[in-house]
């Protein structure tokens, strides 16, 4: 008697094969559990920490929403390494990014608490202001020469929802950048129609968001410690609404007082000489403008984090970090938006 797994198997003229077949099958489950066991690891993007750094950055960053880009740079070796590397090195000029992807590796450049400044100038973007560079994490696709771009589509939409597992971060809240100001970004992901692919893709894994629905008064959206008040109505916030202060609803989106639009204000070199000199604590449709270049939350009122973004422009751009917008910070400004234009 041949006993295999604990089974009495009868010895005779087809007991060979039958020995056969029964390790075939144990062979078979063994190797089903590996490869099961294979793919299960393979969903999980390995993101490299060594290049992290603050450079061109803002301190106090609160992710609230995920911005995906492509860079554009279709250089030979312009991989993930290398770009967070130039931002690690401080080569990039006014320009960040959290996370860089590529067809092979993942690198995050700046730290999830830490915002970056990868929303830029707005073209006409339903979201701008609503996402800003201090409540997103910027993601960068990158397009180098010879990459391979659905290996490179798959990363970044992975390490998109490692992202949002790890910050809390809802599918819905994922935009493309051309969502936010009008650029043409992600281009590569646009140009194939890829979009909606995308989004399909993180949302298998989206956590189901609760959200309080108040209607928030603060002085901005970023400044939550200057709130005043929180209400179910609408009403009743603006009966509460002081001076200086915004009325936000739960996405963040200023509701009250109604500003001028920053889609309907341009800025160019005609009017240089009618933009005022504005510092923290003014208010008013100039305000409104610095803060759509800024890439902040447009409210009009000069505050701490309108201040903390101009003085980072004005470093980046080489202007005298004042904290106070004059004129030589608004002609920075019109070259910045021209640049970007032909970008």
């Amino acid at each position: 008697m041949l006993k295999i797994m604990g089974k009495a198997q009868v010895s005779g003229r087809n007991y060979g094969q039958k020995i056969i077949s029964i390790l075939n099958g144990i062979l078979s489950i063994k190797a089903s559990n590996k490869t099961s066991k294979t793919e299960k690891e393979s969903t999980t993007m390995n993101i490299n920490t060594s290049l992290i750094s603050n450079n061109n950055s803002y301190a106090g960053h609160k992710p609230a929403y995920i911005v995906i880009h492509n860079t554009d740079n279709y250089a030979k070796g312009a991989n993930a390494k290398a770009h967070a590397k130039a931002q690690h090195d401080g080569n990039f000029k006014g320009y960040s990014a959290h996370v860089y992807v590529d067809d092979t590796e993942a690198y995050q450049a700046l730290p999830y608490n830490r915002g970056a400044w990868h929303v830029g100038v707005n073209y006409g973007g339903r979201l701008f202001g609503t996402v800003n560079n201090r409540n997103s994490v910027g993601i960068e696709m990158c397009v180098q020469a010879g990459y391979n771009y659905e290996k490179a589509f798959q990363n970044t939409v992975q390490v998109c929802k490692q992202l949002m597992k790890q910050l809390g971060i809802s599918a819905d809240r994922v935009v493309q950048h051309y969502d936010v100001c009008a650029k043409n970004c992600p281009s590569a992901i646009r140009a194939k129609g890829d979009w909606n692919r995308f989004k399909q893709l993180i949302g298998a894994e989206t956590p189901t968001p609760t959200v309080d629905k108040y209607y928030r008064t603060r002085k901005s959206w970023a400044d939550s410690k200057s709130q005043i008040g929180a209400y179910k109505s609408l009403e009743n916030a603006k009966k509460e609404w002081k001076q200086g202060y915004t009325i936000y609803d739960w996405n963040g989106k200023a509701v009250y007082p109604v500003q001028t639009s920053e889609k309907a204000v341009v800025l160019t070199g005609k009017f240089e000489t009618q933009l005022p000199i504005i510092r923290k604590g003014d208010s008013g449709v100039a305000v409104s403008v610095l803060q759509s270049v800024l890439g902040v939350t447009v409210d009009g009122h000069f505050g701490d984090d309108t201040e903390a973004s101009l003085k980072v422009f004005q470093k980046n751009t080489g202007v005298k970090v004042s904290g106070t917008c004059g004129i030589d910070s608004w002609k920075k400004m019109i070259e910045h938006m021209k640049a970007n234009t032909h970008n």
